[in-house]
């Protein structure tokens, strides 16, 4: 079932108002202000309009996800922060965009948001380093990388900094250390890397992200803890580019998003340099988005290996997580190759991003679900934990 602009429920976040040229044209950003709440909700659906972006093509022939509507997951109770609720009035009272569920390969849920296009891409923010994660996946089951190299030995430009003594795989696990606060109010760190990245008009002389990547001061030992450093993934992006001998929308494209039956292209932001934010900067559709959890949900797919996914779902280090930036969230959690595993249920992966994205597969019960969102608030514990309990309890009411 798709619930479009037809629909009769207002979105209240107001960032959807289809029909009024001026409305419109009113909530039309900036750079400057793309990413306030008055703006962030067209945004997150016109980044092409906004900067520059390479493109990653689709597939010559869409993979098919026949379709078994289950229109009553709807109805379903979520146990929500702030009490019980129903699905249909959590989706349409929490600033979200999309929910896809997929069983089996089969589609049973589609819902978008008033105003948003069957047809459009979406930012899915940190959900690209879920993304990158396959990608040094599939580069290492076809030999291309060597997760425990040195980074420097593949990216020789971080020489001297922070990075010079981290290994890919500490990269991937987010256990690389350097001097960096991750601040979304936005803190003084994360201005200058948003400079960078050229998501915000960067001042007289800022860094390109390469340059900010190849600056970064050491701050402790490497694989101590675990600790959200988006930057990391950026450069794990970096290196794969390095690795595959193309830049990264390509390597994506290569061998994820065209081998997984994609039916839209996909696109990825970019710096002045032509770099790409391969931690945070690609859109998608959001049907495009769950058929790349199906990469996972089949184990690999056979494009990539079965022990990478395997990997993935067990060998997180829960003492680093216990020691990280997250540890509140799921207290026997952990973080590998860009994916959250809460291990709360036996072979559950995530992706997740600000502003309330989420990419939730459940290998066991062969359920993918992915909730797009436009929050007002980039990153709130129990709004995610929300999306957490919507992805959960469906995966157990479909999947058994």
């Amino acid at each position: 079932m798709t619930s479009s602009s037809a629909d009769s429920h207002p979105h209240p976040s107001r960032h959807h108002v289809p029909g009024d040229p001026t409305t419109v044209a009113r909530l039309r950003a900036t750079l400057a202000d793309w990413l306030t709440p008055d703006h962030i909700g067209w945004s997150v659906r016109h980044v092409r309009e906004l900067l520059p972006t390479e493109r990653i093509r689709s597939a010559a022939q869409p993979r098919e996800l026949p379709e078994r509507f289950e229109p009553t997951l709807l109805d379903l109770t979520i146990e929500a922060h702030d009490g019980p609720v129903a699905l249909h009035d959590l989706l349409h009272d929490g600033e979200r965009d999309a929910l896809v569920v997929l069983h089996q390969g089969e589609l049973v849920l589609e819902w978008l948001a008033p105003g948003v296009r069957t047809d459009e891409q979406h930012l899915v923010f940190s959900i690209t380093k879920s993304v990158t994660g396959l990608l040094a996946g599939a580069l290492s089951s076809r030999g291309l990388l060597d997760l425990d190299a040195l980074v420097v030995d593949v990216v020789p430009e971080v020489a001297g900094s922070a990075f010079a003594t981290a290994t890919v795989r500490q990269l991937m696990d987010m256990e690389a250390s350097f001097a960096f606060v991750e601040d979304y109010t936005p803190g003084p760190d994360l201005t200058a890397y948003r400079h960078a990245a050229g998501w915000y008009p960067a001042p007289a002389g800022a860094p390109a992200l390469r340059n900010f990547l190849a600056t970064r001061e050491p701050d402790g030992e490497h694989g101590e803890r675990f600790r959200y450093l988006s930057p990391a993934i950026d450069l794990l992006g970096w290196v794969c580019a390095a690795s595959a001998g193309t830049t990264w929308a390509e390597a994506v494209e290569r061998y994820l998003w065209q081998p997984a039956g994609t039916e839209l292209g996909a696109h990825v932001t970019l710096d002045r340099e032509g770099t790409p934010r391969a931690a945070g900067g690609m859109s998608a559709l959001p049907r495009d988005v769950a058929r790349l959890g199906q990469i996972v949900a089949e184990r690999g797919a056979g494009l990539v290996s079965e022990e990478f996914v395997d990997d993935l779902l067990h060998a997180g280090h829960r003492e680093q997580w216990a020691r990280g930036d997250f540890a509140s969230m799921w207290a026997d959690g952990a973080y590998r190759s860009c994916w959250y595993t809460p291990n709360i249920d036996p072979d559950v992966a995530l992706g997740m991003g600000i502003h309330g994205q989420m990419l939730y597969v459940d290998v066991a019960r062969e359920v993918v679900v992915v909730v797009l969102s436009s929050w007002s608030e980039p990153d709130d514990e129990q709004w995610h934990l929300d999306n957490h309990a919507i992805c959960r309890t469906i995966a157990h009411t479909v999947g058994g």
